[in-house]
């Protein structure tokens, strides 16, 4: 700033302070009078014209009497807490539900008895008051109003809302959805009018919320909107940053990942429904983009922020989103500070006449400080960066001071573009030709280079040295006049005040002029060494630079002798017309060999022989265009006629002719690039044939679902491995080897190493292009996890767009290479024969495929099995028909595919892929189908047979083991009986057995006395648990009681007797002797004397009901009378197993029975029986199974 201020004190014609105190009051004098006469003219601002309309305008009141009057019907204390919820303007055509949807969602209509009343009665403007939302319905006739009564009114009404409010745009879906343009340009244009003189009114546009009603008309919006209320996911669309147009036609795509979670939550219908709606509403939302477009919106001309898109419809409730909840990070404002308008005007009149002249002086003071900063940095900046830094600066810096009218009258500093100017030429010459000057003092041909700087020092836009400079001195051979073309320019334009450089130009020392003496040995080297270089086959860049470098020397050399011809004229002009006291001398070659014309040519030949890096291939280029590039560059003709250079130097003769460096300079240029184009692909990864990026689309496997669904898989094959790209780059490049490489006129050498190049990279791109093909069928797979998805894979199969035939015509489409015209091609063709059978299996006839149609008809066939809804009918010969009679259709194939059975659907495919010759690797996407149904159907089989075994054991045998004598603690009312037991258990008639026959048998084989499952099964399904233990008990159960003709038989009991019991005689002399024990069941007995133990049998007929029991005989001494003490059962079924009962068991199967005397009843005497067997282990292992 004090720099500021000494340059201002130095700057002529600034006012004084007494006249500038006179200046601030005129000032303020000046102010107020134009504040009463815009105080006066604005308080008739806004009166319309006195004229006679056709119609009666809209009064300016008649908006904010209703607001008044909705105001007024709330009570005071509760008016400001009513009026702080958030306000909605709300806008729309009529009809379009904008009152349906303030209903639906504000809950108004119940606030009047919380004295929070709506003014709803006047049909211009109808103001809601709900929960959380103050609404305005903007009615149509009003949007429509072009009247300026209707934008007075709004201006009125404006003033007295609260603040921020918020916009909602209200458009009916059906008018998208059968667009009228004209209807929808005039709709677009009042209503997005309307909205922008809001944001005028607010002075700021006001965040937009896009209402689209009546969705339900669009198929799909019902049963989406039910999806995600069941799945508590809100249909809210908002757009954060107000991009909403931008984002408006792919807004719905954060919904698509959800519907795998519709796949499995909702029927197929809805599942449908709401997928269509997914892809049929992006139109819809591309018509609203219309819509927008129509009022101005694509071009930037939109009013308001695009906030949030609400999907409406009064049939169906939106979960989670409604056009009335707050906007993301919506805070409401605090209510702004306001001043009246007399306090404003004051207050601007005090700080006008105060502020206005002191605020201006430190203004363009600060402005003047940066011109002079902007002036500092010469010193500080190279001469090469002269022209983008320091010659902008040559303008009228006053324009910075008058560039803000309020603070740039008046002007103090009026004479400050040319003290700047000077400034900037007393800089160039200090800091850029002063310097240059000194330099030229250490060069060859200094007196020239010095004239020259003298005088450009001295040229002024008036006097004849600068017109000389302008129009001729640019022909300088050292270039500095070219190099610095824009500084000189710019100093001759500008030069002032030369009177100053006489005494500083005397005070430095000059080179004094030297004779320069003539030597040839050099140019003797150079053009005998050019000699040897045209013959070569190949010249390299840095041979050439150096070349190039000692020409342009000698160039120099010759150059001068032509160009001193303006030295007389200099020194003419600097001797009369400036005080330099030096001695100005011209100095001239005297060499005249250097003259001749085929030197000048052949070096100025030389200067612009070029191998230009630029037609090198950059590793981005496709190599068939670099070989075009190549073939260009061979082919090329040169611009002009050769030229035969021809001299004489110390009498040694040089001819030199101008097509054979063109030649020389050809050949390098195509070795150069072919071996650019192999440095830049040393790896050999194949790419060389392509640009970067490439233009080929990739083939993605699965793009309608990403590989998710269904059709699984994420195969992917870069686009440049695809018979267009190998027909389009590779294989033109490939043919350009005998083409076009053989013909080039450069070292064979050469051609052969870049041939080498070439097929190294044919045989990595074709390793890679097999196996990618490879690698995308193996990553297709078919994800069936449920019968359903079985039976939408199975339709898709037999469509000609399905997943499986597009991934089967890719890789067909992309192996049918066309590998003709060269030999070089014979590797890539043995690396696709693994893709023969693909072309067998895929050609076409008449538009379809016959091969792959057999293996369609095979899934049809097995998609009619698996839905017919028919009776299953057995065959005679099918033992399983029973089994397969209670099975699905998906069990019953998958009983098949489980046995291997030859019309099973999987052994039928198996056959048509070797039929088809299409070896394992390629197998599983097309056995999916099949093994999906054995794996189903086995679920159903098991379930089946777990379901048929439960019903035979616990409807059938369980309730019978509940019985007597199954569990010896039942009952003599719980005792199972003879016909139930045989209806249950009979070999031949019995229901266990009977429907075993008939369902289970297929499952088990019966070998060597006991049932086992069949081997075939063995591994694929597992019989329901402790069913093979309980089925051999049953059969050892039936077998014990039953022949194999179905006919009882008794059961093979065998017990022996024990001693007899007797009494003490020494105690009881007359006690009788125990003569026979037995034990009886029906016509079975087992009798006991006091012999040697003996096993005896004892069959009993069970099927009999018969009497049983155990018993002892007496007899006294010389007496034939017996007696007889005994324990009988006789009033069931079961009456031997009641016996055992009433005896003591005790261990090894020995049962004891205390029987009493009739005439001695005490001691009790036992009678013991031993069974060979337990008797009840027939029926208790049966119940323990």
């Amino acid at each position: 700033m004090e720099r500021a201020e000494k340059a201002a004190a130095a700057l002529p014609g600034l006012l004084t302070w007494p006249e500038w105190l006179g200046l601030i009051v005129a000032l303020v004098l000046v102010g107020v009078l134009a504040f009463l006469i815009w105080r006066r003219r604005g308080s008739g601002a806004g009166k319309p014209p006195a004229a006679a309309p056709s119609a009666p305008p809209l009064a300016a009141n008649r908006l904010l009497k209703i607001w008044r009057s909705f105001e007024s019907g709330i009570p005071l204390l509760m008016r400001r807490q009513a009026l702080g919820t958030p306000l909605y303007v709300v806008v729309g055509e009529a009809g379009s539900g904008k009152t349906a949807m303030i209903d639906q969602y504000t809950h108004w209509q119940g606030q009047s008895y919380r004295f929070h009343p709506s003014a709803t009665d006047d049909p211009l403007l109808q103001i809601y008051l709900g929960t959380k939302a103050l609404v305005l319905e903007i009615s149509a006739s009003l949007l429509y109003n072009t009247g300026v009564g209707a934008y007075r009114a709004l201006r009125r009404l404006w003033k007295n809302l609260p603040t921020s409010p918020e916009a909602i745009a209200v458009i009916d879906a059906r008018t998208l959805l059968e667009p009228q343009p004209e209807r929808l340009r005039s709709s677009a244009q009042a209503l997005f009018g309307k909205l922008e003189v809001f944001g005028e009114l607010e002075g700021e546009a006001l965040p937009l919320t896009l209402a689209l009603t009546h969705m339900d008309q669009v198929e799909g919006y019902a049963e989406f909107c039910a999806f995600l209320e069941e799945s508590g996911i809100p249909l809210r669309l908002d757009f954060p940053e107000g991009d909403g147009l931008r984002r408006l036609a792919t807004c719905l795509e954060g919904f698509e990942p959800h519907l795998s979670r519709a796949l499995a939550t909702r029927p197929a219908q809805d599942y449908l429904k709401i997928v269509g709606f997914l892809s049929r509403t992006p139109r819809l939302l591309e018509a609203l983009a219309e819509f927008l477009r129509v009022a101005g919106l694509e071009q930037g001309a939109l009013p308001c922020p695009i906030m949030r898109l609400c999907l409406l419809s009064e049939q169906t409730h939106t979960f989670g989103g409604h056009p009335f909840l707050p906007l993301p990070g919506d805070t409401p404002p605090p209510p702004p500070f306001k001043l009246g308008g007399h306090a404003k005007a004051a207050l601007a009149l005090a700080a006008l006449g105060i502020c206005y002249l002191v605020g201006s002086y430190r203004y363009q003071q600060r402005v003047l400080s940066d011109i002079l900063e902007r002036l500092d940095t010469v010193r500080m900046t190279p001469i090469e960066r002269y022209p983008e830094k320091i010659s902008p600066m040559f303008v009228d810096f006053s324009a910075d001071l008058r560039k803000d009218p309020l603070v740039g009258l008046p002007n103090y500093f009026p004479n400050i573009s040319d003290y700047a100017r000077l400034r900037l030429i007393r800089d160039i010459r200090k800091y850029y030709l002063f310097p240059l000057l000194k330099s030229y003092q250490l060069e060859p041909d200094a007196p020239f280079r010095t004239n020259r700087m003298l005088a450009l020092l001295y040229a002024t836009p008036e006097n004849k040295i600068g017109e000389m400079i302008a129009t001729r001195m640019f022909s300088d051979p050292s270039g500095d006049m070219i190099r610095y073309k824009t500084l000189i320019t710019d100093y001759v334009a500008n030069n002032t005040h030369t009177e100053e450089l006489d005494d500083i130009l005397n005070s430095f020392d000059y080179a004094k002029s030297k004779q320069a003496s003539e030597d040839t040995t050099q140019w003797l080297i150079l053009f005998r060494e050019l000699q040897q270089i045209i013959k070569k086959p190949y010249i390299r860049q840095a041979e050439l630079t150096q070349v190039q470098q000692q020409s342009t020397e000698l160039l120099q050399m010759v150059n001068r002798v032509m160009v001193y011809r303006y030295q007389p004229e200099i020194v003419e002009w600097l001797t009369h017309h400036t005080g330099l006291r030096q001695a100005i001398h011209t100095e001239y070659y005297s060499e005249t060999q250097l003259r001749q014309e085929g030197i000048w040519k052949l070096l100025e030949l030389l200067k612009h022989l070029r191998l230009d890096d630029a037609e090198s291939c950059t590793p981005n280029i496709p190599l068939n265009d670099c070989l075009a590039q190549v073939q260009a560059v061979a082919q090329a003709k040169p611009e002009a006629v050769p030229t035969v250079m021809n001299f004489t130097l110390d009498g040694e003769s040089f001819g030199f002719d101008s097509g054979q460096w063109t030649d020389l300079i050809a050949r390098s240029r195509v070795t150069a690039m072919l071996r650019n184009i192999v440095y830049g692909h040393r790896s050999h990864d194949g790419w060389v044939f392509f640009e970067e990026p490439t233009p080929y689309p990739d083939i993605e496997m699965n793009p309608s679902n990403e590989g998710a669904v269904l059709f699984a898989g994420k195969g992917h094959i870069d686009g440049r491995l695809t018979a267009d790209a190998f027909a389009q780059q590779v294989k033109p490049a490939v043919l350009a080897l005998d083409t076009v490489i053989a013909k080039l006129p450069i070292d064979a050498e050469e051609k052969k190493h870049f041939g080498d190049f070439v097929l190294n990279n044919l045989r990595t791109y074709a390793d890679r292009y097999a196996t990618a093909y490879a690698n995308y069928f193996r990553q297709f797979q078919v994800h069936i996890d449920s019968p359903w998805a079985l039976k939408y894979v199975l339709n898709q199969i037999q469509q000609p767009n399905s997943p499986l035939l597009q991934a089967l015509v890719q890789i067909k489409t992309n192996t049918a290479l066309d590998l003709s015209g060269s030999t070089a091609f014979k590797g890539f063709g043995e690396r696709l024969a693994a893709f023969r059978f693909i072309q067998r299996l895929m050609q076409e006839q008449n538009g379809t495929y016959p091969e792959f149609a057999k293996y369609q008809l095979l899934m049809l066939q097995m998609q009619t099995d698996l839905e017919s809804q028919e009776p299953y009918a057995p065959k005679k010969s099918d033992e399983a028909g029973g089994f397969k009679k209670a099975l699905s259709p998906m069990g019953r194939l998958a009983w098949g595919i489980m046995l291997n059975e030859e019309s099973s659907y999987l052994r039928l495919t198996k056959a048509w892929l070797q039929n088809a010759g299409i070896t394992d690797f390629w197998q599983q996407p097309f056995l999916a189908p099949p093994q999906k149904v054995g794996e189903f159907g086995s679920a159903e089989i098991k379930l089946s047979i777990d379901g048929i075994w439960n019903d035979l054991w616990n409807s059938n045998v369980q309730p019978m083991l509940a019985k007597f004598p199954f569990a010896p603690t039942a009952g003599r009312d719980r005792e199972v009986s003879v016909n139930e037991l045989t209806g249950i258990m009979h070999p031949k008639q019995g229901l266990f057995w009977t429907g075993f026959r008939d369902y289970l048998t297929p499952l088990c084989r019966y070998m060597n006395g006991a049932w086992g499952q069949r081997n075939e099964l063995i591994g694929l399904l597992n019989l329901p648990e402790g069913m093979l233990a309980r089925l051999n008990a049953a059969q050892g159960f039936s077998a014990m009681l039953w022949d194999d003709q179905g006919n009882p038989k008794p059961l093979p009991i065998a017990a022996k007797e024990e001693p007899l019991p007797s009494f003490n005689r020494a105690l009881m002399p007359d006690a009788p002797l125990v003569s026979l024990g037995y034990l009886r069941a029906g016509g079975a007995s087992v009798l006991a004397f006091n012999q040697q133990p003996a096993w005896q049998k004892f069959p009993l007929a069970w099927w009999q009901p018969q009497p049983a029991a155990v018993g002892l005989e007496f007899r006294a001494d010389n007496e034939a009378v017996r007696t007889y003490a005994d324990m009988s059962v006789a009033d069931g079924t079961w009456n031997f197993f009641r016996l055992l009962q009433k005896g003591q068991a005790t261990a090894n199967n020995r049962y004891a029975w205390a029987l009493s005397h009739p005439d001695f009843p005490q001691p009790k005497l036992t009678l013991e029986y031993t069974f060979q067997a337990d008797p009840w282990l027939l029926f208790t292992s049966l119940a323990g199974s």
